[in-house]
């Protein structure tokens, strides 16, 4: 048995496709399909079930996988403790993000990986929460950032960030001109808000129903799945809105924008981290979480 052959059968098993498995390689998907048919005459029986588009490990397939998983790990520990660089990880690295996340961590988050993993090609798709969950638990993306915990068993989470948001409506709107006001005020207030499926949203509907007031109980304006549309429209006198600090920051130092204090309401949560956990990561994925898991912004 040869380590390249091995590692081909891990990247498959991994990726879940030979097509995915040769680009994490940088391989053909032709020379992968060789390591995979040394792999079975070595060992005298089949390793790969093939079925349409889809690709699974045999019983002899799970356990030589298992056996292939450890010999690869601990060559990276050798690796590690030789002092081998880093830069020796490579392939495509998949981010389903949620739009917060996308704005306020994506960037300095990858631009840090980057510098460590310059052979990884990122690529990182901005949806709302639960799209992005969805799209970590069908194995669409390798790790997610996200606005909020899994509802899922599939899907392992940490948290990394913390988040607040914030009751903001332009300057010329009545709210503005009050240093405080109640939950019950909102109650008549037009509000822009993110589509169902947000985790903003869900987290908002949340913190109002700990003051006493239920979605049903909102007026709502205008339903937007984008946070700087909803600032957008928000600055036009359509509405009030709770948007991330992050999002807003700008807006409010430049007066485009008013804050509104609301007796009682903190709205407040972590953003996540999320990955498979019924799913092995490729190797660029599990860098990505180890890297995630220590990560600090930057103090600026």
């Amino acid at each position: 048995m040869e380590l390249r052959h091995l590692k081909s059968l891990v990247a498959v098993a991994e990726c879940e496709s030979f097509t995915r498995a040769a680009q994490s390689l940088q391989l053909t998907q032709a020379g992968v399909s060789k390591h995979i048919a040394a792999l079975e005459e070595d060992v005298g029986t089949p390793l790969l079930e093939r079925s349409g588009r889809s690709v699974r490990l045999t019983q002899a397939g799970s356990r030589l996988y298992a056996y292939a998983r450890q010999i690869l790990d601990l060559v990276e520990l050798a690796r590690r403790e030789l002092g081998v660089s880093d830069r020796m990880v490579k392939g495509p690295l998949r981010i389903a993000a949620s739009t917060v996340p996308a704005q306020s961590l994506v960037p300095e988050l990858l631009a840090q990986f980057h510098e460590l993993y310059p052979q990884v090609r990122e690529s990182v798709t901005v949806s709302d929460s639960s799209a992005a969950m969805q799209a970590v638990e069908e194995g669409q993306a390798d790790v997610g950032l996200v606005g909020e915990l899994p509802y899922s068993a599939s899907v392992q989470a940490r948290a990394i960030a913390d988040d607040e948001l914030l009751l903001v409506v332009s300057p010329e709107h009545p709210l503005a001109k009050s240093r405080k006001v109640t939950p019950q005020r909102l109650r008549s207030e037009p509000i822009v808000v993110r589509e169902p499926g947000s985790g903003s949203r869900r987290c908002v509907e949340r913190a109002l129903d700990s003051v006493g007031l239920c979605a049903g109980d909102m007026t709502i304006a205008m339903e937007m799945n984008s946070n700087e549309a909803i600032r957008g429209a928000v600055e036009r006198g359509v509405g009030a809105a709770f948007l991330s600090r992050v999002v807003v920051a700008q807006a409010l130092a430049e007066k485009k924008l008013a804050l509104v204090d609301v007796k009682g309401l903190h709205v407040r949560r972590h953003l996540f981290l999320i990955s498979s956990a019924r799913r092995p990561l490729p190797p660029a994925g599990r860098a990505f979480l180890e890297f995630a898991e220590r990560w600090r912004p930057r103090q600026r």
